[in-house]
């Protein structure tokens, strides 16, 4: 699951998942801290208590308890009224009794008071010092620490954008823009990838355009030595080798008008002229170039509207016919035909390798001796570059070739 996703993705996961960390981390610290505050409040107050308590049994003097009072910080409430207003409205943290006395531990208007009782002694009071639980420290520590985590974040992002860019380059090129060239000039990871991608961009343009010249320079060629030559075939007065070589030449010009439509197809150039048309029209044209008995196709055609290229769909379903007719047992083929899949039936026995294997150009001698030659491979492209699908299966004895119209 984690291959198939993309690296800027995962990294938002981690950094995500690395954010709450931090959250719950300082949540949890901060309940500690708060937990180990009141631990040493309530250690303070019981030591204070317990010396006042002490105190009290030696009949203390007035000197002795401002010792006291300077010695941990607190101050005496002397006025009953406001002793009484603390004990009625402040919140009760703790009461203790043991063989001292009693005290309690009172919180009032953000401040503290210990209430120490006695036999013949009441006294409340007041801690001076400021012992309420800051956060100032803890804040500043989180907030320097996700200040810290957004800039590696973004340092990180940014280091990654390039690696984005690159990436929809490469889809560019792949989708037919051999003209592009990655400008990225850095000497890290990503631009040696960049600088490698330039040039095999280079290599591929370069032989490409060799690929093209050779074909355009050999069927032109071929041609007209393949035209003079089917003319002179028809002037033998044997038959036999009349028609031989008429289905040879044939064949041969065959092979060349594929190769001018791969020319077509893998031109840099190519672009499809779309228009609305109903399938009926295609299938008429396709018939028509084909030039067979219409008799040796059945047809279950839902008529409907789409928009394509008319010459190359016509072209793409005249080769899926004439393979279905070809390598049928029968020599006939079914078309079945509605807005979502074009579909083109066949007896006959199924294919020894995956469909990809015959849609390759220029590749495998076995195809050729298959009889496929280039035609799937025309099919593949044509179809594509309409943003559909070729598909096959086999079923019940018959090949089943599909053009997959849903998007």
């Amino acid at each position: 699951m984690i291959r198939n996703v993309s690296i800027s993705t995962f990294i938002n996961i981690i950094f995500s998942l690395a954010l709450v960390s931090i959250f719950i981390t300082f949540g949890m610290f901060i309940n500690h801290d708060k937990q180990k505050h009141e631990i040493a409040l309530q250690n303070r107050y019981e030591l204070i208590a317990e010396n006042f308590l002490s105190s009290f049994q030696n009949q203390p003097t007035v000197e002795s308890l401002l010792a006291l009072y300077k010695k941990f910080k607190v101050t005496p409430i002397e006025d009953r009224d406001r002793k009484l207003k603390i004990i009625k409205n402040a919140q009760e943290l703790t009461i203790t009794q043991n063989y001292l006395g009693t005290y309690r531990v009172y919180k009032y208007a953000d401040k503290y008071y210990i209430y120490v009782q006695q036999y013949g002694y009441n006294l409340m009071l007041k801690d001076s010092d400021n012992n309420n639980y800051s956060m100032a420290f803890i804040i500043v520590g989180f907030v320097i620490s996700l200040l810290t985590f957004l800039f590696l974040y973004e340092v990180l992002k940014r280091k990654l954008r390039p690696l984005k860019i690159l990436n929809k380059q490469i889809i560019e090129f792949s989708n037919g823009n051999k003209d592009i060239k990655l400008n990225y000039t850095s000497t890290d990871e990503i631009g040696t990838i960049a600088k490698s991608f330039n040039e095999a961009i280079n290599i591929i343009n370069n032989q490409s355009k060799s690929k093209d010249l050779f074909m355009r320079n050999m069927m032109h060629e071929l041609k007209t030595p393949i035209t003079k030559a089917m003319f002179i075939a028809e002037t033998l007065n044997d038959d036999n080798k009349r028609e031989t070589l008429q289905r040879a030449f044939k064949r041969m010009d065959d092979i060349i008008k594929e190769l001018a439509t791969v020319e077509k197809l893998t031109s840099k150039n190519t672009m499809i002229y779309k228009e609305e048309t109903s399938f009926f029209n295609i299938y008429t044209r396709t018939l028509e170039i084909m030039m067979i008995n219409p008799e040796n196709i059945a047809t279950k055609i839902r008529d409907f509207k789409f928009e394509v290229d008319v010459s190359m769909m016509s072209i793409a379903l005249k080769n899926l016919i004439d393979n279905a007719i070809k390598f049928s047992p029968n020599k006939k083929a079914i078309i079945n035909a509605n807005k979502e899949r074009i579909e083109i039936i066949s007896l006959g026995e199924p294919l020894n390798n995956e469909l990809a294997y015959y849609t390759e150009a220029f590749s495998q001698e076995e195809k050729r001796s298959d009889g496929f030659g280039l035609g799937l491979y025309i099919v593949k492209t044509i179809v594509c570059l309409h943003g559909y699908k070729l598909e096959y299966k086999y079923e019940g004895g018959r090949n089943f070739f599909i053009i997959n119209m849903m998007k």
